[in-house]
């Protein structure tokens, strides 16, 4: 579907903002605006396939993985279990 950009910004979290005011539409993930959704703050008006998205946590050497990292890495698998847009949606709540 062809769009005529009406503001562009570096971030997304700009972009929600902007439709929040009322600047315009944009496509946005699931998890950034979940919960204006279900607020209906906000109006879903379909899905748009994109690459699949992925997290990574590199470190330089399970041998010499310090404390921290090992629990930052811990708690991301706890959080994210099955890595979907819902669960970051949650967290972001």
């Amino acid at each position: 579907m062809p769009h005529n950009p009406a503001l562009r910004l570096s971030s997304l979290i700009m972009i929600c903002d902007a439709v929040r005011a009322g600047v315009g539409d944009a496509r946005l993930p699931v998890s950034l605006v979940s919960h204006d959704l279900h607020a209906g703050r906000l109006v879903h008006w379909g899905d748009v396939e994109g690459p699949p998205i992925a997290l990574w946590a590199l470190y330089p050497s399970r041998k010499l993985l310090s404390a921290r990292v090992s629990a930052f890495r811990d708690f991301l698998k706890e959080a994210f279990p099955a890595g979907t847009p819902e669960e970051l949606a949650a967290f972001i709540d």
